[in-house]
């Protein structure tokens, strides 16, 4: 038993050994294999990788390309509304600026108009009182006391006149 102990132990050792020089030369093939299939792997995965990285950059370079744009137009955009808001603000002053000369002229010439009324009632209130004080005198300094007072009546006429036409060409330099 002993024997056949022995041999079993001498076969079995003799497969073991042929098993492992067998494992070993498939071991190295296999190991070859896979670190060539790794080596392949890598390659692809690095082709896919620079591939990717590609399409992202252009896509990066897409977007920023329409961001700029975009901020060209909303530029562009927003300084043609400027000039628009810009053109309607001064166009809106001129109008108002022409409202105001127009009601500034206006007032002007009203207030002309009653200082000349108002002058034109004074000289003639003047000259009731002169020509009233005028009768109290010696019939023969009458004629010339009421001539006197006729004449500052229309001296003053004729200044109120003056002051009045000056105002209403004022009144129609400031519309203009």
């Amino acid at each position: 038993m002993r024997t056949q102990s022995l041999m079993l132990a001498l076969v079995t050792a003799a497969m073991l050994t042929a098993c492992t020089e067998k494992s070993t030369a498939e071991a190295d093939r296999d190991i070859a294999k896979a670190q060539q299939k790794a080596a392949q792997d890598v390659a692809e995965a690095s082709k896919k990788a620079a591939e990717q990285v590609n399409e992202a950059k252009q896509k990066l370079d897409a977007a920023q390309a329409q961001a700029s744009a975009d901020v060209a137009k909303a530029n562009a955009t927003a300084g043609e509304k400027i000039n628009a808001a810009t053109a309607d603000a001064t166009s809106a002053e001129r109008a108002a600026s022409k409202d105001l000369a127009s009601v500034q002229s206006d007032a002007f010439r009203k207030d002309a108009k009653a200082r000349y009324d108002l002058t034109v009632a004074k000289a003639e209130a003047d000259y009731k009182v002169a020509a009233e004080q005028c009768t109290a005198l010696p019939s023969g300094q009458q004629g010339s006391c009421k001539d006197a007072a006729k004449s500052d009546l229309e001296t003053a006429k004729a200044r109120a006149t003056k002051v009045r036409d000056d105002a209403e060409t004022s009144a129609k330099d400031l519309k203009n």
